[in-house]
């Protein structure tokens, strides 16, 4: 009998990350908590570049990656073939979160392409900025390897 962990309704099977369902309800919860303690968040979405069909061991591999910088209160989750989506709780500022994309992407060790938006700079509900930080990455993908982007409006 084996102890590998089943896949579930809320986890992705590859990577055991969180998946999009489980990262909705994520962002809405920490949403809620920096509106009412008048905090920041940011979303950024990470694309590993020119991978779209990337093997399943680059994929357990970045993921293993990112998450080693992060913290705890941070979620990371899968969100696409060769994409991760990270919220990242109690943002003070946009140097903190160029901190963490720099060393996203130097953990990585690979070509990747990165889009942030914050809350409540860039947007306030979870829709815009998952669409704000989307089109932060496609800039970012845009200028070429090893990019992140903040969302310009």
């Amino acid at each position: 009998m084996s102890s590998a962990p089943q896949p579930s309704d809320h986890h992705d099977p590859l990577t055991e990350l969180p998946n999009r369902r489980l990262f909705d309800d994520r962002l809405r919860q920490a949403l809620h908590l920096a509106h009412r303690r008048d905090r920041g968040i940011a979303l950024a979405l990470v694309e590993l570049a020119g991978f779209a069909t990337a093997s399943d061991d680059t994929v357990r591999e970045a993921a293993q990656r990112l998450a080693r910088c992060l913290r705890k209160a941070d979620t990371l989750a899968r969100w696409g073939a060769a994409e991760f989506a990270i919220v990242l709780t109690d943002v003070q500022d946009e140097a903190g979160c160029r901190l963490v994309a720099e060393r996203l992407l130097g953990a990585l060790d690979m070509d990747a392409a990165i889009g942030i938006s914050r809350f409540p700079v860039d947007a306030l509900d979870a829709a815009a900025l998952v669409r704000n930080a989307d089109a932060a990455r496609v800039r970012a993908r845009q200028l070429g390897r090893r990019h992140y982007r903040f969302y310009a409006r």
